[in-house]
């Protein structure tokens, strides 16, 4: 079990605290808002109202000892670099900052934010993909340059083995596993045995450099 601190509870801070504290980690909360604060108290270990621009109650509250911490607090760009500089300064290893724009994001970075995230522009681009791309189901930005990609196998793959595919030799892209369609409608993941037989029904879960996830939803069906 891991410690995590949140800061910021509005609905991006508050959905990660809740899912957090869901998978069994400890979770503290904070949030200037009293209001924030009483919403949070059933989804995380500890809920807080306090101040997190100063660093004495940061201390206080013991942040410097957790795993991570993740800054959510809305668009108040000098309230979260303070947060972030003080994080820093006391010695947490990994500090996940929610950046309103590009430029805040540069500042998070190299104050010592260690993961930046723009979670409207993130689903934003999700979306696009999706409904751009017949057969896409789902792409998620793993950072470092690295998609997974989801979707529907495409004519020129149908009947080939995982092996003949040639994924990994021809595309960069390595293979997570198939989701097999069900009786019942419904598709169920199965690893990707290299004798595997893909199927128009099967949807692909890949994996790899993001110029490459971009390159192979571009071959022609």
């Amino acid at each position: 079990m891991a410690r995590y601190a949140v800061i910021g509870l509005g609905i991006f801070g508050f959905h990660v605290a809740q899912s957090l504290y869901e998978k069994g980690h400890d979770v503290i909360a904070v949030d200037i808002s009293e209001e924030m604060v009483q919403r949070a108290r059933d989804t995380a270990s500890q809920a807080v109202h306090a101040d997190a621009t100063d660093r004495e109650t940061l201390e206080a509250l013991g942040l410097q000892d957790v795993d991570c911490a993740i800054i959510s607090v809305g668009e108040r760009i000098d309230n979260s670099i303070l947060i972030t500089l003080h994080l820093a300064e006391m010695g947490v290893k990994k500090i996940v900052v929610k950046a309103a724009n590009d430029t805040h994001g540069k500042i998070l970075r190299k104050i010592g934010a260690t993961e930046v995230v723009f979670p409207e522009k993130e689903m934003a681009i999700r979306t696009a993909d999706r409904y751009s791309h017949r057969d896409v189901l789902d792409q998620i930005p793993l950072g470092d340059g690295v998609t997974i990609l989801e979707l529907i196998v495409p004519p020129f793959l149908v009947g080939k083995s995982i092996l003949d595919a040639k994924l990994r030799k021809d595309y960069s892209l390595n293979v997570i596993g198939i989701k097999e369609l069900q009786p019942d409608g419904g598709h169920a993941f199965v690893l990707a045995r290299p004798d595997f037989i893909l199927k128009r029904t099967d949807v692909l879960v890949l994996v790899g450099p993001d110029d490459r996830v971009e390159a192979f939803k571009g071959i022609p069906s």
